[in-house]
């Protein structure tokens, strides 16, 4: 991240905005703005309409602007897993890449018939045959383009320019990959968890080769979902015993869920902290979110790290 750059990153989840600025210079990198912002009420992005979502985006951003104001120009976005559709498919890698989307089209039809494809947007990443999964594959992410769209319109009203989105889960990978607490080679776990959901993702030798969400009831579940996802299958040949290490992160992860689950499978995870590299600007180390909460920032530390 050298260079001279001001990049803000929004952790957009169902019920608050988290804000991350950084400020960088060949010196170095600056986190010069921290802060979130609870919604009056919860976000169901699957049902509320635009102009709902839109003004209570508005008001938590017109909040962090009376606060401090940005001097960002630019705005990326880590994104709740609800607005996801995510899928590992066979992949064959002989094939041009647009017959690799059409395939994928295919298949996300059929998985979720209640889709239109053509309002989707869709990347993947190529997961080669490796020591877990016994053939290549594809890791699909899907978003519909409407909230894409919203997005977009927040930014335009705002006169801010539209940089990056991703999945809120995937932006702390980001944040973890820059961390101190990383360990890049062998077969590394990741968990992120919200009131609802649990995201796991694996990752071999610094590359994701799985993410897989699952809803929850409540935190007892978690161990359950773990516990299938590091079983092996016909298609996957994973055991517990090879993963190297293990983090947690999410706005519900806790210290006390960290240890519940170590205790519970014998895997030590880590809570990180996704600013252990960089400065704070010294108004900053007081604060709340700096000094107790920040592994709850690492989406919108993630993002805001995406400058190029």
């Amino acid at each position: 991240m050298a260079g001279f750059f001001i990049h803000a990153g929004l952790n957009v989840s169902c019920t608050k905005l988290q804000v991350v600025e950084l400020l960088g210079s060949p010196d170095g990198v600056q986190l010069d703005n921290l802060n979130e912002v609870v919604f009056a009420e919860p976000i169901d992005y699957k049902s509320d309409n635009e102009t709902k979502i839109l003004t209570q985006l508005q008001t938590a951003f017109d909040e962090f602007r009376i606060s401090k104001p940005f001097k960002s120009k630019r705005l990326s976005f880590s994104l709740p897993l609800e607005m996801f559709y995510i899928a590992q498919l066979p992949f064959e890698s002989t094939l041009l890449h647009r017959d690799i989307m059409e395939v994928i089209r295919w298949e996300f039809s059929v998985m979720f018939p209640f889709l239109n494809p053509e309002e989707l947007i869709l990347q993947y990443l190529e997961v080669e045959k490796n020591m877990i999964f016994t053939k290549n594959t594809a890791l699909v992410y899907a978003i519909e383009r409407k909230y894409l769209k919203i997005l977009n319109k927040f930014c335009v009203q705002n006169d801010l320019n539209f940089g990056y989105i991703d999945n809120a889960h995937l932006a702390s990978e980001r944040a973890l990959a820059l961390s101190d607490s990383i360990i890049k080679q062998g077969l590394k776990l990741s968990v992120y968890v919200t009131e609802k959901l649990l995201s796991i993702i694996l990752s071999l030798d610094g590359k994701t080769i799985s993410q897989k969400v699952h809803k929850l009831e409540s935190q007892n579940d978690i161990r359950k979902f773990l516990e299938r996802e590091l079983s092996p299958t016909q298609s996957k040949n994973i055991m517990k015993g090879l993963v190297q290490a293990a983090y947690i992160n999410g706005e519900s992860a806790t210290d006390t869920l960290a240890k519940k689950l170590t205790e519970e499978t014998g895997i030590a995870f880590i809570s990180f902290n996704p600013f252990d590299k960089i400065t704070p600007n010294p108004k900053i180390l007081e604060s709340i979110f700096y000094t107790q909460k920040f592994n709850s920032f690492s989406s919108a530390a993630g993002i805001a790290y995406r400058i190029a």
